[in-house]
């Protein structure tokens, strides 16, 4: 039996097929308006930046792998004519400004896409009529042999494939769906000739969302080819654990995975087979409720850890933003399945902290959002990253709107505060929403109407909202049940000009981490507020009452300063911060407990440490690196855990040079992470003598450790520095090293 042979029987090709219909119906993007405030502006620098592409740079590969004149010059990093994913920016390109035409109206997104199909389809043309990539067919060659696999061809080819589908359903363009027919039938050709083992191993490699969007091509054509062909992306071995309630997470990498349930997600739509609800419903709550720090966001590195053990992956490389894109639409089918408050209190948790303040007022965007303490928000640039989260991101931007309302056959539901109108025409409504949450605490609902019409206005109140909440219909109290993570029910026969205004009231509260009660992050309503600071620090406080050591700045809104400590820190939402050094969680202990025992001890350990240190280098710092003469090959820097490291792979070596005491006795301090992974078995040199070997693999998990070796006093008399070197063995790494230093010894 083949690997995922065990759980076949419970992904079989549906043989009925029965749609579902949601509890919740949202309004389509051309709907909703933005009004003046955070988002309508942020929208407004993502339409700058797409307007800003030149389209015959972002076709260049497509005309090439055709053999037709390809004018202008291509662009850089993922869209470079030798990256193995080129070409997905284009079809994340065409679903931007598809979603841009719809929420603004603005003709440009569609002449501009409607020019890239037309382009698109020539290239279609001139290869086979049926394929469509800005590389060669032979990458699938490759794939299906498993010989020198390329990168990811078939995730490239889904973003093709969405870009046509939004297209179409978004713009109106039949020349997208014809494209995309046809590559669906070039694909359905492909993988009919493999058995079933062969399309397994297929799916070792990152494939996007093939099945979401197969799915959503079987819901316009009803064609049974395309369920077929979509049921084939529909990954047995990685969904059967999930029906059967199996946490299969740990350590895999995050944004492989989660399209892969938007695929079950509308499997289950289009099919009513209540196992792929399943399969996303225990999905879901494995990555909110045991992996995601307190943003919303989740993963480190791209991968995801053990469920509930978070402390320990703090890094500038956390919450990649593909997955908080990837999340939110998951999260946006449960919603509109079930109605529950707790999807609208996670969409909206993740729309403030993990969305909004990715994009700088130019519109570029990030990879990552730092949660470790020191890191700054790196921002791409306009013509050389079109990351997979540049992707995202600029689709992210043009649907700010897509899940502000919902509506059912007699109610509209409010789910998020954003300043923004939507017109319900079969109710003859309009609503507007005018609001400067979250600087305003609340929101003002007006209504416009032909003619008097009787519906439930349903106002989402949030989690947070544990003050008490008002409502008030046309300036009086209104009795509503409102308790926090539900819906306020408002029914009446509403009038044109009625007003309704809600009241929230915002407190400070802190979330600690699931695995380290005393590592907190701290919120104020919906939002993480980040501590501006550039490397750890602890507070000596009671973490479960942030307002008796975090104090309202006054004239400042939403900002807050530590009082009655040793350090002063300021605290703002973590979506205003931009170029600032920042962190998210911070220890806080009570005074004379076991926490505040360590931090004692540690920081007299400091003292007597520093008062002994004579040289000290810190990794991945240019300043102190130059002045301490790095020299090496084949050596890489980064952050992780809260510090900076620096490594080599094999073959790949690294040295500085540090001050020494050339008439005393001398020790070289280095200090590594416990948590490090083999092979990492390396040489320590001091002006070309070994004197020591040191090997990491997992000894102290969580943990950073420091070495100190006694250094001959041949290697240091008469000399006023020593050149340090760090040699890996064969096929091992050297490092990460996180600090070296020169120490009196003791």
């Amino acid at each position: 039996m083949r690997a995922a042979g065990v759980y076949l029987m419970l992904l079989t090709l549906a043989s009925t097929v029965h749609a579902i219909t949601p509890r919740l119906t949202p309004f389509d993007l051309k709907d909703v308006r933005l009004l003046p405030g955070h988002c309508l502006t942020a929208q407004e620098a993502d339409a700058r930046y797409l307007l800003s592409l030149d389209p015959d740079r972002l076709l260049y590969s497509f005309r090439v792998n055709a053999g037709l004149p390809s004018p202008g010059k291509p662009y850089g990093g993922w869209e470079a004519p030798d990256c193995e994913v080129r070409g997905h920016f284009v079809g994340h390109y065409l679903s931007a400004c598809a979603l841009m035409y719809a929420s603004t109206g603005d003709q440009r997104f569609k002449d501009r896409a409607d020019l890239m199909v037309t382009e698109l389809a020539k290239c279609q043309k001139a290869i086979d009529g049926l394929y469509l990539s800005a590389y060669p067919a032979t990458f699938f060659d490759r794939l299906e042999s498993m010989q020198n696999p390329p990168w990811a061809p078939y995730y490239t080819i889904h973003k093709i494939m969405a870009g046509m589908f939004d297209m179409y359903t978004l713009a109106g363009n039949e020349q997208a769906l014809d494209v995309l027919k046809k590559m669906a039938a070039y694909f359905k050709k492909r993988t009919d000739k493999l058995p079933p083992e062969a399309m397994d191993r297929v799916l070792t490699n990152e494939f996007g969302g093939m099945s979401e969007v197969l799915h959503n091509l079987f819901g316009v054509t009803k064609d049974p080819a395309h369920l077929d062909l979509a049921h084939r992306f529909d990954q047995a071995s990685f969904l059967g654990p999930l029906a059967i309630e199996k946490d299969n997470l740990s350590r895999i990498h995050a944004n492989t995975h989660i399209p892969k349930i938007c695929g079950a997600a509308r499997r289950y739509e289009l099919t009513g087979d209540e196992t792929y609800h399943r399969i996303v419903a225990f999905f879901w709550d494995r990555v909110a409720t045991t992996r995601s720090y307190a943003t919303g966001g989740s993963n480190q590195d791209e991968h995801w850890s053990e469920a509930g053990k978070l402390a320990a992956t703090l890094s500038d490389k956390n919450q990649e933003c593909c997955t908080t894109y990837n999340m939110l639409k998951v999260t946006r089918y449960l919603e509109r399945w079930t109605g529950d408050p707790k999807y609208a209190d996670y969409y909206e948790r993740n729309f403030f902290n993990g969305i909004l303040g990715t994009q700088d007022p130019n519109g570029m965007l990030m990879y990552f959002v730092p949660q470790a303490t020191g890191h700054t928000k790196k921002f791409g640039g306009p013509l050389d990253a079109f990351w997979c989260c540049t992707g995202t991101g600029i689709e992210s931007f043009a649907k700010l709107g897509d899940s502000v309302y919902f509506h059912d056959a007699d109610a509209l539901t409010v789910n998020l505060f954003v300043a923004s109108t939507v017109t319900w025409a079969e109710k003859g409504l309009t609503l507007e929403q005018t609001t400067r949450f979250p600087e305003e605490e609340g929101t003002r609902l007006a209504l416009h109407l032909k003619q008097p019409v009787n519906l439930a206005l349903n106002i989402h109140v949030p989690e947070w909202a544990t003050r008490g909440v008002r409502v008030l219909v046309n300036g009086q109290e209104e009795k509503v049940d409102a308790r926090p993570s539900s819906y306020a029910a408002i029914r009446r026969e509403w009038k044109d000009g009625d007003t309704v205004d809600v009241r929230m009231p915002m407190t400070l509260r802190t979330q600690p981490m699931p695995d380290d009660p005393d590592l907190v992050a701290v919120l104020y309503g919906p939002l993480v507020l980040a501590g501006l600071a550039s490397e750890k620090t602890g507070f000596l406080a009671d973490a479960a009452d942030p307002a008796s050591w975090l104090k309202p700045v006054e004239g400042k809104a939403l900002t807050f300063r530590t009082a009655g400590q040793t350090r002063e820190v300021t605290f703002i939402p973590l979506y205003k911060v931009m170029t600032e050094p920042y962190g998210v969680y911070w220890l806080v202990f009570k005074e004379g407990s076991a926490r505040h025992k360590e931090a004692l001890a540690e920081e007299e350990a400091r003292k007597k440490r520093e008062a002994r240190t004579v040289d000290r280098v810190v990794p991945n710092n240019p300043e102190m690196e130059k002045s301490h003469n790095l020299q090496g090959e084949n050596t890489q820097a980064g952050t992780a855990y809260g510090r900076a490291w620096r490594h080599a792979p094999s073959g790949g070596w690294w040295s500085w040079d540090l001050k020494v005491l050339g008439d005393a006795p001398m020790v070289l301090a280095c200090t590594y992470y416990g948590g490090d992974v083999g092979p990492r078995t390396f040489d320590v040199l001091v002006d070309g003598e070994k004197i020591a070997t040191q090997s990491i693999d997992h000894p102290k998990p969580g943990e950073f450790f420091t070495v100190e070796h006694k250094l001959p006093p041949e290697l240091t008399h008469g000399k006023p520095k020593i050149t340090v070197q760090f040699r890996p063995h064969d096929k091992n790494t050297a490092g990460g090293v996180f600090e070296c230093a020169t120490l009196r010894g003791e």
